[in-house]
């Protein structure tokens, strides 16, 4: 008889949901960051399709930093 396989066990090892917030800002502006290094690339070697596609992702990830930023500024000042 076969077993059902185990369990993992994903989690951040916090029960705090204002520090997995944090981990998705700094996540979010470091991608950000790399978009932007590749686009450079890319412009470097005359690829504006590359150009066009890291800048969109980079754009995306700003957003999402600023969306996430702000809900961390009103849990912040929420918990005070």
């Amino acid at each position: 008889m076969a077993t059902a396989p185990e369990t993992i066990d994903v989690s951040t090892g916090t029960s705090d949901p204002d520090y997995n917030v944090v981990l998705v800002l700094q996540q979010a502006l470091e991608d950000c960051y790399r978009f932007q290094c590749f686009a450079e690339d890319a412009r470097k070697a005359g690829d504006d399709e590359l150009v066009e596609l890291f800048e969109e992702l980079a754009q995306q990830d700003r957003e999402l930093a600023d969306r996430v930023k702000g809900i961390l500024a009103r849990r912040l000042t929420a918990s005070r």
